[in-house]
């Protein structure tokens, strides 16, 4: 076991090795590794962030106060340039991250999943492009997807684009898996003047964040660079998505926050607020009618009414998007009725798109 330190946190550097001298002038990245009882993936997640050909860098664990063998997998490692931090409590998903920004040490920071990994030229990548563009406050990237034994490609553009503000914050609202949270690498300034992660959204603080940020400064799309995304039981997003109706509450307390904090300027961007409140509508149509029985204790009405509160807070726009919120209100009012009718269901079954690897 690692010996418990007077703040609170046990910490210990692994055992030094030979390793090349970080050429001069390259700035310090911070490759931050949140994790919690991922013993048997973490591992992986630190060895691909090691590998990096970028060599400035430190890879700083951040242990949510794991009860398996995370601390023993961490210390098996031999690298002067791993640190490693247990908290003496848990701190939540992303009062995790936050504690990754409080004690990370780089001009750059990159909060990488502790069941995801990053090619060898992913650090490089992403500060080159961030030194040589001032005005971009962050970086992202597509990445590979890995679920049920398949691997799905995901890149939001086919080349490498520069979003100035507010464009981002506008293709953040409007489409669809746009910024991955762990292919993200931002400047650690950015960070820290945007206050974090929001502690109020326990599953998508990311996407507060993303918004907050972007609204005001420029943020890019790296193309040719992917991260490893894996999605199952084991993640957050899973137990969010699958196993509870949190992470839909979430998203309809951030739009609902969008649209007050937008103000008067809200009617810039109404027809991204619409495109975002329609699209999150249709998820909860979607999981409600796919995911109830999966979900503890939470009725499918439930989901709908969701969905139904998230089209009250869109107005206006074309007549088709019109018509789209009229027939998404009709089918998310009928949906309960229909999920009593075992027969109706079975029918309907094989129409609805098989998306639950997608979420």
């Amino acid at each position: 076991m690692v010996p418990e330190s007077p703040e609170g946190t046990r910490g210990t550097r692994m055992t030094p090795t030979l390793e090349e001298p970080a050429p001069l002038g390259d700035p310090p990245v911070s490759v931050c590794i949140p994790t919690w009882n991922r013993a048997g993936m973490v591992g992986d997640a630190i060895r691909s962030a090691l590998a990096q050909t970028y060599r400035n860098l430190e890879v700083l664990v951040v242990d949510n106060a794991s009860t398996d063998g995370t601390a023993e997998v961490v210390a098996s490692f031999r690298d002067p340039r791993l640190r490693y931090v247990r908290n003496d409590r848990n701190l939540g998903l992303f009062g995790n991250c936050n504690r990754c920004i409080e004690l990370a040490q780089g001009k750059y920071l990159h909060i990488l999943h502790s069941d995801d990994t990053i090619p060898p030229e992913f650090t490089a990548t992403c500060v080159r492009f961030l030194e040589e563009h001032h005005e971009v406050a962050f970086t992202f990237t597509g990445a590979e997807v890995e679920a049920r034994g398949t691997v799905l490609p995901l890149d939001y553009a086919q080349k490498t684009e520069i979003y100035p503000e507010p464009e981002g914050f506008r293709r953040i609202l409007r489409d669809r898996n746009v910024v991955i949270c762990p292919s993200v690498v931002a400047r650690r300034e950015v960070f820290l003047s945007h206050g974090g992660f929001s502690l109020e959204y326990p599953y998508a603080s990311d996407l507060a964040l993303w918004l907050q940020i972007s609204r005001s400064h420029a943020v890019a799309f790296l193309h040719g660079t992917r991260i490893r995304y894996r999605q199952g039981p084991h993640s957050e997003s899973h137990r969010l998505l699958f196993a509870s109706a949190r992470g839909y509450l979430d998203m309809l307390r951030i739009y609902l926050a969008v649209g007050e904090d937008l103000g008067p300027e809200r009617e810039q961007f109404a027809g991204e607020m619409n495109a975002a409140l329609e699209r999150f509508a249709g998820d909860c149509l979607y999981a409600a009618w796919s995911r109830g029985e999966e979900m503890q204790r939470v009725p499918p009405s439930f989901l709908a009414s969701v969905g139904r509160a998230a089209l009250t807070l869109a107005a206006g726009g074309p007549l088709s998007s019109r018509f789209h919120r009229l027939g998404l209100r009709a089918m998310l009012f009928l949906l309960p009725m229909a999920y009593r009718v075992p027969g109706l269901r079975r029918f309907a079954s094989p129409l609805r798109p098989n998306q639950k690897s997608l979420y």
